[in-house]
């Protein structure tokens, strides 16, 4: 029989007020498989609740340094010994999420690198749940994160009442632009291709089932996430091809993937005049033709390029051909499909969003922009290309 001397932290039963528990070097603390956190014993972390207040008082929400003793008992400073489980995060703002300009990050295209997350005071540091390339005053070129196989196991957090944004960052008030874009489209003649079934919304580039913690799910409540997509494309293949990657994940018992999520080139649409307008919610804020996404499994060294055409009233003989020409020379969807578990995925309806996969190489990438981030997101690796299967 084994006997782990130490500590088990159960944050899945009270997830929503759960404290946050951190890593010295600013990560988030994994579970085992009962849903608790294991921390050796004398092992140091972090405990704070961002954006909250503790119940009981008497820890500084901001962060504190802590010592595993036993159980659930912690030290904290030099002589205070507490008791885990008496502590939870109440009275917090939701979503409360900070967003810092990270120079280090490297971006393409002219964009600059985001972090978005939380400061830990005694950590001294900040706590990253994902890092964004983001276009000033726009949208994000992309979102970079990474999912584990225990996200399943927070599914029933509610989602946080609204978003939140920096106005430094978005040049005025970036909600306005999602509020107030049927007005636009009016301006624009494109009136007709809006109603109560078909619409734009506020899609999520690393979504909020991707993480297991609240206060990471709180996180992705940030405009800094956000690029205008089609309801039904954001409720169809896209979240089929999100959730079938949860599914990969969890059935084939992977530890993790590596995801970066984008966009790509600006949507058209024929006005009533008949001439092509590129769709914008804002002068600056442009509707994406393409999302897509980069999967990458570093346990098992494979991946692919993932794309979705965010535009119901193009015909799919068209989206193929620039597929092919603009974006990769070879679709590796159907080969894809089964082993990755995407048969939720319905490439006949156009509102559902057509789906398509390229090799996570820069052999096969045509599109110059999707070829220089894959480089340069292999180079990260260490590797030159990856395999496709699981």
């Amino acid at each position: 029989m084994v006997c782990f001397l130490g500590c088990f932290f159960d944050v899945m039963t009270n997830a929503a007020t759960a404290p946050l528990i951190t890593q010295a070097k600013g990560q988030f603390v994994e579970p085992s498989a009962n849903g608790s956190i294991h921390i050796g014993f004398r092992e140091s972390m972090y405990i704070s609740c961002p954006g909250g207040q503790f119940t009981p008082p008497g820890l500084n929400p901001r962060g504190q340094f802590m010592n595993c003793m036993e159980g659930t008992t912690i030290t904290i400073g030099a002589s205070a010994t507490l008791d885990f489980a008496n502590f939870t995060c109440t009275d917090r703002a939701r979503p409360y999420v900070e967003v810092t300009i990270d120079t280090e990050i490297q971006c393409e295209n002219g964009t600059f690198g985001l972090r978005a997350g939380y400061t830990v005071s005694d950590l001294n540091g900040f706590v990253t749940v994902y890092t964004a390339c983001f276009r000033l005053c726009d949208t994000p070129l992309y979102i970079k994160s990474k999912v584990n196989k225990w996200a399943r196991s927070g599914q029933n957090y509610p989602e946080a009442p609204r978003y939140v944004f920096d106005f430094g960052i978005f040049c005025g008030n970036a909600l306005e632009r999602y509020d107030n874009y049927e007005a636009r489209f009016e301006e624009m003649g494109l009136q007709d291709y809006i109603n109560d079934v078909h619409y734009l919304t506020k899609g999520q580039l690393a979504p909020h089932d991707d993480f297991l913690y609240v206060l990471q799910r709180d996180a992705t409540y940030s405009l800094v996430n956000v690029a205008p997509q089609w309801n039904t494309f954001d409720e169809g293949n896209w979240r089929s091809l999100e959730n079938g990657i949860l599914n990969l994940l969890q059935s084939q018992d992977i530890e993790g993937a590596t995801i970066l999520t984008g966009i790509l080139k600006i949507a058209t649409l024929t006005n009533s005049t008949g001439d092509e307008i590129e769709l914008r919610i804002a002068t600056t804020a442009t509707v994406p033709r393409w999302f897509w996404k980069i999967i990458y499994f570093p346990e098992l060294h494979f991946g692919a390029v993932f794309f979705g055409y965010n535009n119901p009233y193009v015909n799919k003989f068209l989206v193929d051909a620039e597929f092919l020409r603009e974006i990769c020379s070879t679709d590796i969807f159907g080969t894809l499909q089964s082993s990755w578990m995407l048969n939720d995925i319905d490439n006949t309806d156009p509102f559902l969003g057509y789906t398509y996969a390229c090799p996570l190489n820069t052999v096969q990438i045509i599109d110059p922009l999707i070829g220089e981030i894959v480089t340069n997101f292999l180079g990260e690796l260490n590797v030159t290309k990856s395999g496709i299967f699981p």
